[in-house]
C-alpha cells in the first residue's frame, strides 16, 4: 500500500551506502557495463527474498545474478544508444536525486538510533508463520471512519456497512472480507493491529496508507511447531525488514513534525481551482490566461521572517518529480491534494538541507544514483520494446473463431451521473432538477473528472461495472433519476437511459479483448528476442565468480 502526501517522503528509495563505501569490493560478475559486487548482490537479493518470501538456495542465487547481469547489459546498451541524453532520462535523474537526497538526510539524522530488539525478532518470526483472516470497512477521513465505528457499536452489521462504503463489488458483497494474509502482505499499520486482535474483536479506526480502516479478525492459524533452526535461517531477513520498517516509521514521524513546524498555509481559492482543473470541472478558457493562472500563489511555508511562496507553476514542477500513481491518488479529493502538496513541501525542504550539507557529493551517493537510473533505464527499455509488439491479424481472427461463444456483449444501460461528497448536497441538487437539466447540473457540481465536458454521461454501462448500484440501475425505468446513492467516492445521482440487450460480439467489438488477452505473449516474445541479441553481443566478455556467489554470507555488518 502506498501513501499520498506527507508519506511521499516515506516510500523513497533506500540509500544503500553499506555497499558503496569501500574502494576495493569483491566482484561476482564483470564485463561491459557489468560490475556486480558481493555487497550490491546481497542488498538486492535480500530485498528480493523479503518481497517474494522465497527461500535462499544456490540455484536461486544463480538465477538472481543472471537477472542482475541482464539488467546491467540492458542499461549499458541503452546508454550506448543515447537514451541517457533524452528529456525523459533527465527528468528521471532529477526525481531520483531528490529522492536520494531525502533518504541520505534521513540516514544521517534518523537511522543511527534505530535498534532491533530480540523480542521484536521473535514476534516477527511468529507472524511469518501465522495467517490471519480479516475483514474491514474503509473510510477516506477519520470523521467518516468514526461514524462507521459508531454504527458498528450501535449494532449495524459489517455486511450492511460494507455494501455502502465499497465501490469494489467483491468487497461490497463479502462484507469487506480480505481473505487470508500473512506477514508483510498488508499496510504496516493494518498488519500491526490485525495480528494483535483476537478473532471476533473489532478495532477502532486505524490510519493506513489508503485512509482509515476498521478491522475485524475472523480467523487465525499459526504453524504449530517453530524451531530454532528455522528462526536462525530467517533471522537476517527479519532483522533487515524490521530495520527498514522502523526507518520508515522514523521518516514518517520526521515528515509530520517538519510539516507542522513549517506552518504551511494554503490559499484556499487557488487550491480549490487547482482541484477543479485536475478533476476536469473547469476548462482552460473559463480560468482565463494560462500564464496568470500558473503564477497564482498556492501555498506558503517557513519562518515568519523567511516565508516562501509556491505558485501553481512551482507546485507543478515539484509534482513532476513524483510517480504517476502518487499524482493520481492526489486527485481523489481536495483533502488528498492538500496532503500531497504538504508532502511535496516537506520533501523539498529535506532535499535542500541534504544538498546544503553536501550529501550529494559523496561517492556512495553517486553510485546509488547511478544504480537507480540504470534500473529505470531497464524498465524504460523493456516498456518501449514490449509496447512495440503487435498481435498478427490472422492470429486474432483464428482465436475469435475458436472462442466465438465466449465473446458476448452484456446488457447495458445508458447512465448519467452526478457525484458529490455529501448526501445533503446530493438532495439539494436533486431538488434543482425541477428547473434545470441533469446534464447542466452535472457540469456545475459533479466531482467526477471530465463531467464538465460530458454532462455526467458515462455511456452504456453493464451491471457489473456499476458495483453496488447496478441492480437498481437495471431495475429502473428509462428516464428515471435514482439517488442519492452511497458509493465509495461519496453520493451519486444517476439518470437511467435506454437499454441494449445482450448479444454476440462481432469480431471488431471483440478485437480489443482478444488483443489484450494475446498481446502479453507477443510482448514477452519481443523482449526475449532483445535479451538474446544482447547475450549474443556480450556474453563471451562477461566473467562470473560463482564460487564467491555460493559461499556468500547473507548477513552483513549493516544488518547487525
Amino acid at each position: 500500500m502506498k501513501v499520498v502526501g506527507l508519506i511521499v517522503v516515506v516510500g523513497l528509495l533506500l540509500l544503500a551506502g553499506c555497499h558503496a563505501g569501500s574502494a576495493q569490493q569483491t566482484l561476482l560478475a564483470e564485463g561491459p557495463g557489468v560490475h556486480i559486487t558481493t555487497d550490491a548482490f546481497r542488498e538486492a537479493y535480500l530485498d528480493y527474498l523479503l518481497r517474494t518470501g522465497q527461500t535462499d538456495s544456490p540455484r536461486l542465487r544463480r538465477l538472481f545474478l543472471e537477472q542482475m547481469i541482464r539488467e546491467a547489459l540492458v542499461a549499458y546498451e541503452a546508454r550506448r544508444q543515447g537514451l541517457d541524453r533524452t528529456l525523459a532520462y533527465e527528468e528521471e535523474a532529477r526525481a531520483v536525486e531528490t529522492k536520494l537526497l531525502v533518504e541520505a538526510y534521513a540516514r544521517r539524522v534518523l537511522y543511527d538510533t534505530v535498534q532491533i530488539r530480540e523480542a521484536e525478532l521473535a514476534e516477527a518470526f511468529v507472524r511469518l508463520n501465522t495467517e490471519v483472516r480479516a475483514r474491514h470497512l474503509w473510510a477516506p477521513t477519520r470523521a467518516a471512519a468514526e461514524s462507521l465505528y459508531a454504527h458498528l457499536q450501535a449494532g449495524a452489521s459489517f455486511e450492511a456497512l460494507a455494501a455502502e462504503v465499497f465501490r469494489d463489488s467483491v468487497l461490497a458483497r463479502s462484507g469487506g472480507d480480505l481473505g487470508w494474509f500473512s506477514f508483510d502482505e498488508m499496510d504496516p499499520a493494518f498488519e500491526d493491529v490485525a495480528f494483535r486482535l483476537r478473532p471476533g474483536e473489532i478495532s477502532p479506526p486505524v490510519r493506513t496508507a489508503y485512509g482509515y480502516s476498521i478491522i475485524q479478525v475472523t480467523d487465525r492459524f499459526t504453524k504449530p511447531i517453530l524451531t530454532e533452526t528455522e528462526f536462525a535461517q530467517k533471522r537476517p531477513l527479519l532483522e533487515r525488514y524490521l530495520r527498514y520498517r522502523k526507518q520508515q516509521a522514523a521518516r514518517e514521524a520526521c515528515a509530520r513534525s517538519l510539516a507542522d513546524s513549517l506552518q504551511i498555509h494554503f490559499h484556499e481559492a487557488t487550491l480549490r481551482r487547482l482541484y477543479d482543473r485536475i478533476a476536469g470541472r473547469v476548462t482552460q478558457e473559463m480560468e482565463g490566461g494560462a500564464e496568470d493562472w500558473l503564477q497564482a500563489p498556492l501555498l506558503s511555508f517557513g519562518p515568519a521572517t523567511e516565508r516562501v511562496t509556491w505558485t501553481v507553476a512551482d507546485f507543478r514542477e515539484q509534482a513532476r518529480l513524483t510517480s504517476r500513481a502518487q499524482r493520481e491518488a492526489a486527485a481523489r479529493s481536495p483533502e488528498a491534494l492538500q496532503e500531497f502538496a504538504r508532502g511535496l513541501v516537506v520533501r523539498h525542504v529535506l532535499a535542500e538541507r541534504a544538498r546544503a550539507a553536501g550529501l550529494h557529493r559523496s561517492p556512495a551517493f553517486e553510485q546509488v544514483r547511478q544504480e537507480a537510473l540504470d534500473r529505470w533505464l531497464y524498465r524504460y527499455v523493456r516498456q518501449q520494446i514490449e509496447a512495440g509488439a503487435t498481435v498478427p491479424e490472422d492470429t486474432m481472427r483464428a482465436f475469435y473463431e475458436a472462442h466465438r461463444e465466449d465473446f458476448r456483449m452484456p446488457a447495458r444501460r445508458a447512465v448519467w451521473e452526478i457525484l458529490v461528497p455529501t448526501e445533503a448536497e446530493a438532495r439539494r441538487i436533486r431538488a434543482l432538477l425541477a428547473s434545470t437539466s441533469f446534464e447542466e447540473l452535472a457540469r456545475r457540481y459533479s466531482r467526477r473528472p471530465g463531467a464538465a465536458a460530458t454532462g455526467g454521461y458515462l455511456g452504456f454501462v453493464a451491471e457489473a461495472q456499476l458495483g453496488t448500484v447496478g441492480k437498481a440501475v437495471f431495475a429502473a425505468r428509462e428516464g428515471e433519476v435514482l439517488g442519492p446513492l452511497r458509493i465509495a467516492d461519496g453520493y451519486v445521482l444517476l439518470k437511467v437511459g435506454a437499454e441494449q440487450s445482450e448479444r454476440p460480439m462481432t469480431f471488431e467489438e471483440a478485437r480489443p479483448l482478444i488483443e489484450r488477452q494475446l498481446r502479453p505473449y507477443f510482448a514477452r516474445q519481443r523482449w526475449r528476442e532483445h535479451l538474446a541479441m544482447l547475450a549474443a553481443r556480450y556474453e563471451d566478455r562477461i566473467t562470473r565468480y560463482l564460487s564467491r556467489l555460493n559461499t556468500l554470507q547473507l548477513s552483513s555488518p549493516a544488518d547487525a
